[in-house]
This record gives structure tokens, sequence and C-alpha cells, in this order.
């Protein structure tokens, strides 16, 4: 199962929007087991072949998605609803470097319904309300047609009281791009993260940035700023400056500390919730800063899990599919 989440998440690694600076290279902290990145925002952002050049300064961002009520195998059924806020920040240090800084949050809303497979028999749901912070740095630095980038992330993911202590999971990304060309770019890098009650995490990570024709782009870096998770594979049609569409997929993995309520096999055990969310996404640019991102799909293969404080698993339940839609906005100042 581990080589197999691995395989998922080599194939479909995310990263931040096309047109960015290289000052804005930087890692994302909220996605677990993610935890240092989107690792595409590591590779240097490429400016489009057309369309209005962006800010040059920090970035402010934020959005919210909304999971639709599905059904949970063996009975019951749930929904979610999640907002996004991010701020970053980069500057010049020295001769040639890029030093730059994230903050980020993410809170995920669970609704449960009925009796279902993961919630434990005296219980009315496995977990509620569940928090993410985070603060990243990274340093970046171009040698001729090469970028190489580093960051070094600190987050907390937990359920509304559970210890904040015991859901620290810090993680380092260190990665290169080469530009073979304006519309090629190819890089790699190698991503270490720790994870609550797991072994930690440590996987080889792609980047690509592929303009087939003018108008169409294949990449794993280009997304709505606040989209922590990352969008994973997207070929994106972009057919005048100011919007375009694209149809992508990633894996996607939560891991939450969660809180001393209810049984003592649950207590501050750890929450999983597994998917691989399908999309089509609609981006309008809006001048040289503000950009609006609407899409919506459906979440495949998804799983959610139960573990106690060791981080042995309780239960285990797959799900329906899950329809869901979701908008984001940011400004480049």
């Amino acid at each position: 199962m581990r080589f197999l989440r691995a395989a998922l998440l080599i194939l479909m690694f995310s990263g931040l929007d096309v047109p960015l600076t290289r000052a804005d290279s930087l890692a994302d902290p909220l996605a677990e087991p993610l935890a240092t990145a989107n690792a595409g925002a590591l590779a240097e952002p490429q400016e489009p072949s057309s369309g209005p050049p962006p800010g040059k300064g920090p970035l402010t961002a934020g959005g919210y998605q909304h999971g639709f009520r599905t059904g949970i195998d063996g009975g019951g059924s749930f929904a979610t609803s999640t907002g996004f806020a991010a701020g970053q920040i980069g500057y010049p240090v020295g001769e040639g470097y890029i030093l730059g800084g994230q903050l980020a949050w993410q809170g995920d809303w669970y609704s449960f319904f009925g009796q279902n497979g993961v919630t434990l028999p005296d219980q009315n749901r496995p977990w509620g309300t569940i928090q993410s912070f985070a603060a990243s740095v990274s340093l970046g630095r171009r040698f001729g047609d090469w970028w190489v980038n580093g960051a070094f992330t600190t987050r907390f993911s937990y359920e509304d009281g559970a210890s904040l202590g015991e859901s620290f999971n810090p993680g380092g990304i260190l990665a290169a791009q080469y530009t073979f060309s304006p519309r090629l770019k190819l890089g790699g890098g190698v991503l270490v993260n720790a994870r609550m009650e797991e072994d930690p995490l440590i996987i080889p990570i792609p980047f690509v940035y592929w303009e087939i024709i003018d108008d169409l782009v294949l990449s794993n870096s280009i997304a709505p700023d606040a989209y922590p998770r990352g969008p994973g594979l997207e070929i994106a049609w972009r057919p005048n400056p100011t919007w375009a569409v694209a149809v992508g997929g990633r894996w996607e993995y939560r891991r939450f500390r969660l809180n001393n309520s209810g049984p003592e096999i649950r207590s501050g055990g750890v929450g999983e919730d597994e998917g691989v969310p399908l999309w089509v996404r609609v981006t309008w640019r809006l001048g040289d800063h503000l950009r609006a991102d609407v899409l919506g799909g459906a979440s495949v293969a998804n799983r959610l899990r139960l573990a106690d404080a060791s981080g042995d698993i309780i239960r285990s339940v797959g799900t329906d599919s899950i329809p869901y839609v979701g908008a984001f906005l940011s400004y480049r100042f």
C-alpha cells in the first residue's frame, strides 16, 4: 500500500501557479504526508508564453471547497466543507538567492450521518473539525539553466481540542529544475516528511512544465494559489491571456491528530482521509494581479481510517465517489 501511495504521489505531485516569480517558490506546508509542499512550488515558476505578467510582490489567497454528501461502505454517509487561506513573500538575498516565506491555514469541517463503519459504536462521529496551521521558509538560486531550491516546513494538523504538541509534523524538500527551452522545463527532488505515529516518508518527486503547443500546457505546477494540497497533474487550454480551462487529477491524503473525547481506544488517535480527486477548472486573470478560479469534479477511490494513539488501525472503510465544487481568489501585489 505504501508503494502504491508513493507511486501515485510521484505521478501526480503538485505545485503552485505557473506564472509566479522565483521569489514565490515556496513549499506547501499543509498536505499530509505531503507536509512540506506542493513540491511543484519548489520548481522555478514559469512565465506563461501569453497573458499579462503577474505582480512581483507578496501574495494573499483564499478559497472554499464543498464536498457533497456521499455514502460510506456498510451504511451511513458524510459531507465535508474546507476553507483555505495563505500568504507568501519572497526577497532577493545575496547574489542570485531568493529567500521565501509562507504562512497557511486550512480548516476541514466533517459531518457524519447515521451509523457507519468508521465510527465507534458509542460515538456519533469519528471526528469533527480539523485545523491545520503551517509556516515554511525556502531558499532558491539560479545556476545558468538550473534552478535549485530547498524548503523547511513546520506544520500542525489536529482535531479541535487535540494536543497541539502531538500534532507537529516537520518536513523538508530539496529540488532542482532544468530549463531545456522556454516551453519545456523538467526537474525533480527528494521529499522527507515526518508522519504522526508512522515512519518518515522519503520519496522522489518530479516537476513538469511543457507547452505542447501555444495554447496547451501539461504541468504539475498550475493551480489556484490557495489550494494547499496542490493541483496534481493537469492539462490546460489557454486560448487568450485572461482565462484558461484545465482538466486534472491527483492523489490526496490527509492525516491528523484526534482529541481525547470518546472511548479510550480512540483518545489521542489519528484520523486519515484519502482519495483521488478529478476535476475541471476554469481560471480568470483580472488584470496583472488578481486571479479567480472555480472548479468542480469528483473524488474517487476514497477511504477513511481511524487509528489509535500508537497508529494501529481501528477502522478502515471506503466511500462512494464524492462530488465537489470550489472557488479560489488570490491577489499578488
